[in-house]
């Protein structure tokens, strides 16, 4: 699988998610609203992304209703998002090609791997641009586990391929 920019405009990039050639959804995220439109062939939904906490330093995500249904985190130095009460565990990886790894208990064992063949240099580490970045590149990840683990239609995972 792989993300792709398709267009970008002022505040907002459009990514499209494919696997084997078939393209499975479309995300549009709004640096200025911190708003991620996820739209597939069955339904659309709007999810934002926000910064909660006593120092701001939990990453939520909320559907557009304002309900909880996924947050990020760190646990025992690896990075998590909890999306309908699961827990998966991912890695960022920027080697050669960057790519996000999805695991539940062992790197070695991934549920899926996402290449991310993006314009934007999401993955800097310093500079006005990285919160922008971080949230960007939660909503991919997101994005991906909502296509993947969705609680409406599971048997999505079953027909692709997931290596």
């Amino acid at each position: 699988m792989k993300w792709e920019t398709v267009t970008s405009s002022i505040g907002q990039t459009v990514y499209t998610l494919w696997s084997n050639g078939r393209k499975l959804s479309t995300l549009v995220f709004n640096s200025n609203s911190n708003a991620a439109r996820i739209e597939n062939d069955k339904e659309r939904r709007v999810f934002l992304i926000r910064e909660e906490g006593f120092i701001k330093n939990k990453t939520v995500l909320r559907n557009e209703y304002g309900v909880r249904i996924g947050h990020a985190g760190t646990d025992h130095n690896e990075k998590f998002i909890v999306i309908n009460d699961q827990r998966y565990f991912y890695c960022l990886e920027t080697e050669s090609k960057p790519q996000i790894t999805i695991y539940k208990e062992s790197k070695d064992q991934p549920l899926a791997k996402c290449e991310l063949n993006i314009h934007e240099n999401l993955l800097a580490k310093t500079g006005s641009r990285m919160k922008i970045a971080q949230k960007t590149l939660f909503s991919l990840l997101f994005g991906l586990c909502w296509q993947l683990f969705k609680p409406v239609e599971n048997e999505t995972m079953h027909e692709l391929n997931l290596g």
